[in-house]
Formats: structure tokens, C-alpha cells, sequence
């Protein structure tokens, strides 16, 4: 299973509205969650289905659960502890309420134009995150209500490797770097726990507005241009 996480910022902390040594304030966090693809060994993003999508902006939450299209993998299932089970999500064997992916996009998007044009940033995001991301959204023919709603893309992990790059940090996968920095662990495998350490980390990080503008990237120069032709799938 893969996981990847966004940071939120509302329009009025966008780095092109600070000074370039300008902390940047306000973050919120937003997680993707999905499945059928084991990160650490580089596998097709292709065959990643979302189960779960999760975002915090602030106090404000968001959730949502996806039965997967594709079949879910043992390991998947164990490390996760998501199964299906007669065409429904079960998580540690206990049924979980669960829309369609385009239930769970478009009400995703809504939740995002809440924010006014947010920036997300998500720990691996360019690797991971935005082509599973975007791969779901054409298939669904939503990406252009989706660029409508944001602002851009911030990689945490790209970040977090220069920010401290003066420093003793080697490791830098989000569950070390929430150990070192908040001294804590979490339950990495839950979305809202996953999301919730990284707006906390983030916060703790403040990057300065220039260092934030120079990772941040757009979906579509990025992204849009790689996405394969969708398979047909029961998406709705």
C-alpha cells in the first residue's frame, strides 16, 4: 500500500505573496490514500487504487472511503488492514461506509475551494502522490475543476532533504522525520493520523516563503502530460 500526504495553505500565505525569508504560515495538511502498490519498491503508480482520502485544514477534516477497483493484495491487506469483502470495505473486519471514487473527488474538490485556492504539498508528491492523483481525476474528466481549486504542489520530502541538508538527517521518510522532530510516533497506516503528524511537522518546520516557492509545482506541467490513457474500470 502507498500512502502520500499534502500540506494546505490558503491563498493569503501563498509564497508569492511573502517576503523570501518570510515564514510560511497557516499550513493544513491533506492525505491520499491508496492501495495495491508497495512505495519503497518503485512500482507502477498505474495500478494504485485510492481507498482512502483524507485531508485537515486546521480543525476542519475530511474523509472518504473507496472500495478499490483492483484486487487488494495480501500484503496490502497486513500492512493496511483494509480487506473486501462482498463488494464492501472492511477495516481490521469491521464494515466502513464507503462512496464512489467520483463521489469521493468531487466532494474533495469542494472541500478544497473551501480554502481559496490552497497550496498542497504532500511527502513524495511529485514521485507519487500527483500521478496516482491525477490519473484518477481524468479518468473521471475532473481535472480541470480540480486545477480550478488550487493553487499548486509542494514536495515535503524534496523539502525536507534541503532544509536540512546542513544537518545530521539521512533518513527521511515521514514516520523517522515525525520521530526526530515531535519526538512521537503515530499510526502511519491511517490516513487522518498520517495527515495530522504532517501539518504538525510542517508547522514545526515554518519553511520561509522562498524555500516553499522554490519547490512548489503545478499538476498539469508536471503531471497531466505523462497520464496513460485510463483503463476501463467500475468507477461509478
Amino acid at each position: 500500500p502507498c500512502k502520500a500526504g499534502w500540506v494546505v495553505a490558503a491563498s493569503s500565505a501563498l509564497p508569492n505573496k511573502g517576503r523570501a525569508g518570510a515564514p510560511f504560515p497557516h499550513p493544513h495538511t491533506l492525505h491520499i490514500w491508496s492501495h495495491d502498490i508497495i512505495q519503497r519498491n518503485n512500482a507502477d503508480v498505474d495500478v494504485c487504487d485510492i481507498v482512502q482520502l483524507s485531508a485537515i485544514s486546521g480543525e476542519r477534516a475530511f474523509n472518504a472511503h473507496v472500495v478499490p477497483c483492483c484486487t487488494m493484495t495480501e500484503e496490502a491487506s497486513r500492512v493496511t488492514g483494509f480487506t473486501v469483502q462482498d463488494q464492501g470495505l472492511l477495516l481490521h473486519g469491521r464494515p466502513v461506509e464507503t462512496v464512489s471514487l467520483r463521489q469521493a473527488l468531487t466532494a474533495f474538490i469542494h472541500f478544497l475551494r473551501s480554502l481559496n485556492q490552497p497550496l498542497l504539498a504532500a511527502h513524495n508528491a511529485k514521485r507519487f502522490d500527483c500521478p496516482v492523483l491525477a490519473r484518477a481525476l481524468c479518468e473521471l474528466s475532473l481535472q480541470v475543476q480540480f486545477q480550478q481549486a488550487v493553487a499548486g504542489f509542494l514536495d515535503t520530502y524534496l523539502l525536507s532533504k534541503e532544509l536540512l541538508a546542513h544537518t545530521t538527517v539521512r533518513k527521511f521518510s515521514q514516520q523517522h522525520l515525525v520521530s526526530l522532530f515531535l519526538n512521537k510516533t503515530y499510526e502511519a497506516h491511517n490516513a487522518l493520523e498520517d495527515v495530522r503528524a504532517l501539518q504538525e511537522l510542517f508547522q514545526v518546520w515554518a519553511p520561509d516563503a522562498g524555500m516553499v516557492r522554490k519547490h512548489r509545482f503545478t499538476l498539469p506541467l508536471l503531471v497531466l502530460a505523462q497520464v496513460r490513457p485510463a483503463v476501463s474500470r467500475a468507477l461509478f
